[in-house]
């Protein structure tokens, strides 16, 4: 082996994360950050399902996004919201509550994936079985976002309840819905109101039973001239040019 190649490789380098999906010797002292630290322990301390996962890098992802998102002005949505961990983790880091002058728009059904929602494709691939993860958490959701004055918690599905969405520009977007129907007309909804610089975390990207969503995303993308930059966590980060 070459001095490139072990260099490459990193003999004997310790793993510095291991968990949801992605192992890694590089550098994850993001993790040592008091901010993100309490900002992932507010998040997080929401989950039902996944609780006990370690997902802070998944996290760190969208407090990174929305750390763009402030510097650039404009609102923030996330469609498909349950217990609100990763909106949660968001607002502590970017100091939300002090943005009196943005919304985050909370769009969710707060139990579960509308099976009517669900392709045949996605049937197969055991979508359906998700909701057993997803029980009714609206009243939780409410609770975790009351002391936000800028949250606005909206309960529907999506795409019947976009039209709640104040048509000011929008710079950070999550998505996080499981199935193509719902996350396609929100891209198609939101995408308009998108600043320049904004940027779309989608949640699902990667994840193997989700390729479907994949696929109709990297359409989106293309009929728009962006690419999809696909993360290791699954996720994947779009940005409007």
């Amino acid at each position: 082996m070459s001095n490139l190649d072990k260099l490459i490789v990193g003999p004997g380098w310790p793993v510095t994360y291991n968990a949801d999906g992605l192992a890694t010797v590089h550098n994850a002292d993001f993790r040592a950050d008091s901010k993100f630290a309490e900002a992932y322990r507010l998040g997080s301390a929401t989950l039902t399902a996944f609780a006990g996962v370690d997902l802070r890098w998944r996290f760190y992802v969208c407090c990174w996004a929305a750390y763009q998102a402030k510097l650039n002005g404009g609102d923030f949505v996330e469609c498909g919201v349950n217990t609100g961990a990763l909106s949660r983790a968001v607002m502590h880091y970017i100091d939300f509550d002090s943005m009196l002058d943005r919304t985050f728009y909370l769009l969710d059904t707060y139990d579960g994936v509308p099976l009517e929602q669900i392709s045949h494709a996605e049937r197969e691939r055991g979508i359906a079985d998700y909701n057993r993860h997803y029980p009714d958490c609206y009243a939780a959701a409410c609770s975790t976002f009351a002391p936000f004055k800028n949250a606005k918690i909206i309960r529907g599905r999506v795409p019947d309840t976009l039209v709640q969405i104040d048509p000011r520009k929008i710079s950070y977007v999550s998505i996080d819905m499981n199935v193509v129907e719902p996350e396609l007309a929100a891209g198609e909804f939101l995408w308009p109101r998108m600043m320049t610089g904004a940027i779309m975390v989608l949640d699902d990207y990667g994840w193997r039973p989700h390729i479907a969503q994949k696929t109709a995303w990297d359409e989106f993308a293309r009929a728009r001239g962006q690419m999809i930059l696909a993360l290791p966590t699954g996720q994947g980060l779009l940005l409007k040019q």
